[in-house]
């Protein structure tokens, strides 16, 4: 069951609803990450790519855990096969410099 709607409350006020749920069949994709030691990874890559049927794979989207590890991917394609990629620590990192002036 899903609900959606904005919000946007003015400076001291607090705003009071009720929301009524319909249902929702698109399918969702919830995980989380965690290490050798079984403790949660923040932080790392989650990449969910999409099998193309005609085509080449394509990234479909990408997200970085949450400090409990967890990562979300939503809504997807039913019947379509995702694949999903989880990196810590593996990328190189660099600094880029400005020019002056």
């Amino acid at each position: 069951m899903y609900a959606s709607f904005y919000v946007r409350p003015s400076a001291g006020e607090q705003v009071e609803t009720t929301v009524s749920l319909r249902p929702d069949t698109r399918p969702a994709l919830l995980g989380a990450a965690v290490g050798e030691d079984g403790k949660p990874v923040a932080g790392a890559l989650a990449v969910l790519t999409v099998s193309g049927k005609t085509g080449p794979d394509r990234v479909e989207r990408v997200t970085y855990t949450d400090e409990l590890g967890r990562f979300a991917f939503g809504p997807l394609e039913p019947g379509a096969l995702y694949q999903v990629s989880l990196y810590a620590d593996a990328m190189l990192r660099r600094s880029l410099e400005q020019p002056e002036g």
